[in-house]
């Protein structure tokens, strides 16, 4: 069953949707059919009787279709193989013709349907059907030819072929530039996914996959740099698949084609609405102006009227039309700013907003600025399921809405073999975005491709396989490509797509309401051990940034230090704060020292090595297990262990396994940690952790919120670029042929997107 999307304006009024199945075809050929339209006929949503008629054409030919009736209000659909359509109501004002002229962009089996504007109409028609002759692309045609000069290649992908390097086989197109001219190359294939290759002089290379979401298209837009020859690669992006193609080369100086050159400057005309002038059904005058535009530019449409209130229309070459009543601030100025993103003739119609007004206008075209990609970010398109795209109710949609599709047996499939809808939104570079799929009926998965060709893939958000889900900073302005898909082959069923930037990255409510600690830092061991420097210092820092960054009160944090922080003060604070903390505390235990190991005397599952961890206090140390006792008696939900010593990865074995604890360790179990004397701090871990919360460094989304993911993430990257074994960290790592050391996380039972602090 084929599905086509049919849009119209009605008045200066938002366009509206219908949906057409169709279950059967008249037979035609190219010529002048006689019918009619009559009760029993196939219908369209709202009721309009139609007939359909099949053409074959190639790409390049121009195609004319009229269609008169006296009996009804006339209305002609002209559907591409790729269906994409183009449709005329009332041609130059007549509701009893209809007619459309095109140069077709694809070579197949077109459809021609013969309907009326309302439901139920009925009677004889006219339809001639004209393929292959010059078409005429001024202004009597509501539907222009996608822009003349253009050079047509069709041809076919097949075994034996050139093949990339990758598998893909492909055909070579030369193409012989001008530096400065534009270049639109645009190929179509219904029977593989295309992907276009452009090859400058200099060796450069320039390549798309699916224009705006769409399996069927890829275009390439680009200003060339040089004079010389430009290699134009038509290939897959599967390896190994093969079919039919049509490509359009627009631009270039090589024999055959000839140059496509856009409108550019500023473009100024003045004009009246009178009476006389062509109308729109509820009455208001209108006048029309053509532009020849391409990819790559940005339109700026400037109406202003001192005796109306004006209204602007722009219909794009394919698709619906843009329209504005007093965007200009008042009820005589409307204005329009576009990217197009499709080459071809633009029509602008300057009417009112209301019947039979007349009076003397200006109109401004400014296409001098050229924008590369679009980048509004307001906007989602819809791809090309257009059964998904009647649930949706409208073909484009803002960034906040939530739209509904389907998976279904006649969408195109990956090459595993699921069902996939393509969908684009335009993005602006460092804005935040959620991309969220839910479905009850398949196991969901999402592919976003950025502008810049990165892809970015989610499964199951969060365990859910009913969920998949994608949040990101976008990096670049420019047009995101999403298939929504499953992650199984042959999975069909309905889902919802949401495209969020307000809830995006929104910090999930913390489960705790108040925070409290134990901070302990050792330099002077009294002669115990040997002395350290700063690790002392590093307890007041990391309590401090506590009490500044996420807001702890000054006395829940207890602080022990050098002489201070004894086993029996340590076993004390542990028990004090379990008498005034509950349930709903985060408690956070920090120790900056030395730390050890000791042989056990007996086997332990929980240690394989036959050695327990130890931190030491000024008068002896507290071993892995011992700890664990302790912090049992608090009753806090949420417990955070930061230790910064030797060995102290052997912690993570005995504490972690607890619920609602996470562990952050300056080392793994059977190597060292050193000063972090280039920051003048006594560990890595203790100057890491501290810039985290105080310069908001683990704030990756910058919704001032920090998870367990964003913590660890953030000190593992600063483990990576500023802890390396030099002077004499590296002589102690040739002698103990130990490497330098790694932070070791275990984020236990904390989810790793939960809130582990808000920051002040």
């Amino acid at each position: 069953m084929t599905t086509i999307l049919m849009t119209f304006v009605s008045r200066a009024v938002a366009v509206g949707l219908f949906i057409v199945l169709l279950t059967g075809t008249a037979c035609s050929q190219d010529g002048t059919h006689r019918g009619s339209l009559e009760s029993g006929d196939p219908t369209l949503q709202n009721g309009e009787y139609y007939d359909a008629y099949p053409v074959e054409v190639q790409a390049g030919q121009w195609v004319e279709v009229d269609l008169q009736s006296d009996d009804f209000d006339t209305y002609v659909v002209l559907l591409a193989p790729s269906g994409t359509n183009e449709q005329n109501d009332d041609f130059e004002g007549s509701t009893k013709r209809s007619m459309l002229r095109m140069q077709a962009t694809e070579s197949g089996t077109w459809q021609v349907y013969a309907t009326s504007y309302a439901g139920g109409e009925t009677g004889r028609y006219s339809l001639s059907i004209h393929v292959g002759g010059e078409g005429d692309t001024g202004d009597a045609a509501l539907v222009s030819a996608q822009g003349s000069g253009a050079r047509f290649e069709s041809g076919r992908l097949e075994a034996g072929d050139n093949e990339l390097t990758s598998g893909e086989y492909n055909d070579e197109y030369i193409v012989q530039g001008l530096a400065g001219e534009q270049l639109v190359l645009d190929l179509h294939s219904s029977d593989f996914d295309p992907y276009l290759i452009l090859i400058q002089p200099d060796g450069e290379q320039v390549e798309n996959d699916d224009h705006e979401g769409d399996l069927t298209r890829s275009m390439i837009t680009a200003t060339l740099p040089a004079d010389g020859a430009y290699r134009v690669l038509v290939t897959t992006y599967e390896p190994g698949s093969t079919g039919a193609y049509d490509l359009i080369i627009r631009g270039g100086g090589g024999e055959g084609s000839t140059s496509f050159a856009a409108a550019s400057g500023v473009r100024t005309e003045r004009g009246t609405l009178e009476a006389g002038d062509q109308s729109l059904r509820s009455g208001e005058y209108f006048d029309t102006y053509t532009f020849v535009g391409a990819p790559g530019q940005r339109i700026t449409i400037d109406l202003q009227s001192s005796e109306f209130d004006t209204y602007l229309i722009l219909q794009p070459p394919r698709g619906e039309s843009v329209q504005d009543d007093d965007g200009g601030g008042d009820v005589g100025h409307s204005i329009i700013e576009y990217d197009l993103t499709e080459p071809g003739t633009f029509r602008v119609a300057v009417t009112s907003y209301t019947a039979e007004e007349t009076g003397s206008y200006e109109l401004k075209m400014d296409f001098s600025e050229s924008f590369g990609q679009p980048s509004d970010g307001t906007t989602l398109a819809a791809g090309s399921d257009f059964s998904a795209l009647v649930m949706l109710n409208a073909g484009e949609l803002t960034l906040n809405e939530t739209i509904r599709g389907a998976l279904e047996s006649s969408d195109r499939r990956l090459p595993g073999g699921q069902f996939v809808d393509p969908h684009v939104f335009d993005g602006e570079a460092d804005e935040p975005v959620l991309i969220e799929m839910t479905s009850s009926s398949f196991d969901t998965y999402l592919i976003v491709t950025l502008p810049t060709g990165e892809v970015i893939k989610n499964d199951d958000f969060e365990g859910s396989t009913n969920v998949s889900r994608i949040e990101m900073i976008m990096p670049v302005d420019g047009r995101y490509s999403i298939k929504a898909t499953s992650y199984a082959a042959g999975e069909t069923g309905t889902y919802n797509l949401r495209i969020n930037q307000m809830e995006a990255f929104r910090p999930d409510p913390v489960q705790y309401n108040r925070i409290a600690g134990l901070f302990v830092g050792i330099s002077d061991y009294g002669g115990r051990m040997n002395n350290l420097q700063y690790t002392a210092q590093d307890a007041t820092v990391v309590r401090d940034a506590l009490i500044q960054g996420v807001g702890m009160r000054p006395e829940d944090g207890i602080l022990l230090t050098d002489g201070a922080a004894t086993r029996a003060a340590f076993r004390q604070s542990i028990s004090d704060l379990a008498a005034r903390t509950d349930e709903n505390t985060l408690f956070v235990l920090f120790y900056s020292g030395h730390g050890g190991q000791y042989e056990r005397s007996s086997p332990q599952a929980s240690d394989p090595d036959g050695k327990d961890e130890s931190i030491e206090l000024v008068d002896g140390e507290i071993l892995d297990d011992e700890l664990n006792q302790l912090l049992g008696q608090l009753r806090a939900n949420h417990q955070l262990i930061v230790l910064d010593a030797c060995f102290s990865g052997g912690f993570a074995k005995d504490l972690i396994s607890q619920p609602g604890r996470m562990g952050l360790f300056s080392s793994e179990e059977d190597v060292i940690s050193f000063v972090a004397d280039k920051f003048e701090a006594g560990g890595y871990l203790s100057h890491f952790f501290s810039d985290a919360l105080v310069q908001r460094g683990a704030d990756e989304d910058h919704n001032g919120a920090v998870t367990p993911l964003e913590l660890s993430q953030y000190i593992q990257d600063r483990y990576d670029g500023d802890v390396r074994s030099t002077g004499l960290e590296a002589i102690v790592a040739r002698e103990t042929r130990l490497k330098h050391q790694h932070l070791v996380v275990d984020r236990g039972s904390l989810g790793a997107f939960s809130t582990l602090f808000v920051l002040q």
